[in-house]
């Protein structure tokens, strides 16, 4: 398995960690590209395994959050 994917995560999860960590707001608006940009490289270079395992576990956390805070449409009673 090729993991190059790995490169541009690492880089993301370090920006992703300036972001929060800093006070200045150009610093935090590139690091938020920066963290988006290597994000969408890093699942494009994923394997095929490692991208169903991202969505699988995606839609798991969507549904657990949707049925924490009640996403559902529900009619409601007033």
């Amino acid at each position: 398995m090729n993991l190059s994917f790995l490169i541009p995560l690492v880089i993301s999860l370090i920006a992703a960690f300036l972001r929060f960590h800093t006070q200045e707001e150009m610093t935090a608006i590139l690091s938020t590209i920066a963290a988006i940009v290597g994000l969408i490289i890093s699942f494009v270079l994923a394997p095929w395994m490692v991208q169903i395992l991202i969505l699988l576990g995606s839609l798991g956390a969507m549904r657990y959050y949707c049925y924490r805070h009640a996403c559902q449409n529900r009619p409601r009673t007033e």
